[in-house]
């Protein structure tokens, strides 16, 4: 269950509220570290199993592919197992293109 920040506030101590608010007056350089890191974390989701076929992903195979798509600001990355998979969500994404300019 995904959470906005407005909403982890109320979780958390008021310790750990006054230590933020310490961080963030010194330049907040553990609160950007530990956001980071979780942007890191999330970013590498992607890479667990293919998009299409949902077979695992192995890191070392060189016959993986990542499709990075979308607009400067939001960037999403997808990744396929085999260039099969590639290519059907190729396919797709255009029949979808497609429609989008039909209607």
């Amino acid at each position: 269950m995904k959470k906005k920040l407005r909403e982890v506030m109320e979780y958390l101590e008021y310790e750990e509220l006054i230590k933020m608010k310490k961080d963030l007056s010194e330049g907040g350089v553990h609160l950007a570290s530990l956001i980071d890191s979780k942007i890191k974390e999330e970013t590498n989701k992607h890479m667990d199993h293919c998009c299409i076929c949902s077979n695992e992903i192995e890191p070392y195979n060189v016959n993986n592919f990542t499709l990075v798509f979308g607009p400067a600001d939001l960037r999403k990355k997808a990744t396929f197992c085999a260039v099969d998979c590639l290519e059907y969500f190729l396919k797709n994404l255009k029949e979808m293109k497609a429609e989008a300019k039909t209607q």
